[in-house]
């Protein structure tokens, strides 16, 4: 039997509640706001959501067949988004598609928050590892701490 090893690292992953405005939990996902590829991932999602586009003219029974395709692509953006099946924890109480009460769609407000949360912690993040570079360089001998 061949030996198993595991390497256990830190991601950076944070867990993020989804609640409405109640403060009743929707649902929940893991992901890290600082991945090196989130951002390539988050503008090919924004291009999709920017490429849709709905026939107008089609009938009901097509209009909505349209709909229920495209919050299946929805939910398939947002797993592609974060890496992993989020879909349904994100949407299994309000669908993507739900209009909310200041006329947005559920999921683009999940979709700004999540680009919210990334801005965010990589702001952060970056903060933190610049100032720990800057002590780090100041307290170096004959180097100076540029701004």
């Amino acid at each position: 039997m061949a030996d198993v090893m595991k390497l256990r690292v830190e991601t950076g992953a944070i867990e993020v509640e989804v609640e409405d405005e109640r403060g009743e939990t929707l649902g929940s996902f893991r992901f890290n706001p600082a991945d090196s590829n989130i951002l390539k991932r988050y503008g090919a999602v924004v291009d999709f959501f920017n490429a849709v586009a709905l026939d107008d003219k089609a009938s009901d029974e097509e209009q909505l067949r349209q709909m229920n395709e495209l919050a299946d692509g929805i939910a398939g953006q947002f797993d592609y988004l974060l890496g992993y099946d989020v879909s349904e924890g994100l949407f299994g109480k309000c669908g993507p598609l739900s209009v909310t009460k200041n006329g947005d769609f559920f999921f683009e407000q999940v979709l700004e928050g999540v680009g919210r949360l990334i801005e965010q912690v990589t702001k952060k993040r970056l903060d933190k590892k610049l100032a720990k570079i800057k002590k780090a360089a100041a307290a170096a001998p004959g180097v100076k701490a540029q701004d």
